[in-house]
């Protein structure tokens, strides 16, 4: 179960776009979960404007081929899917991307590489929030002033 714990931690940190992000517009494959077995589910809290651990991580693993995939998701609302794909050479770290629905159509079309960061997409927040109307949305983080030179 070590290794699952693991791979929690390098779920994307979560924080500001950064990088470059593959998109394609008619979306990248997501896997079945159907097909594999569900072997760990955790919470964090990947985004300030929605309070407490907001984020289920579900770890499975693939029955075809061992390939590790974690969906991630607010309220029901899958908005990610991060892969951990062994390879070849067992020296050489796993390969780990994620796939992230940006826009709430169901399309996942924007690619991620290790090392880029992502944020909750905003449509997952606003759904979050309307599913609570007793909460108040606080909004997107103000930006950093910037510093005149």
């Amino acid at each position: 179960m070590k290794r699952f714990a693991v791979l929690s931690g390098l779920t994307l940190l979560l924080a500001s776009p950064g990088g470059a992000v593959e998109v394609k517009k008619d979306g990248w494959l997501f896997p079945n979960p159907a097909r594999a077995v569900k072997k760990d589910v955790r919470t964090f809290d990947y985004t300030p404007r929605i309070p407490g651990r907001e984020t289920k991580v579900t770890i499975y693993q693939r029955k075809k081929d061992g390939v590790v995939f974690e969906t991630l998701e607010i309220e029901g609302e899958i908005y990610a899917c991060q892969f951990q794909i062994k390879r070849e050479d067992e020296n050489r770290p796993p390969e780990v991307y994620a796939i992230i629905d940006t826009d709430g159509d169901g399309v996942f079309e924007s690619k991620f590489s290790a090392g880029e960061k992502a944020r909750p997409p905003e449509w997952v927040i606003l759904r979050y929030y309307k599913k609570h109307p007793e909460l108040k949305d606080p909004g997107p983080a103000a930006p950093l002033p910037s510093r005149g030179r």
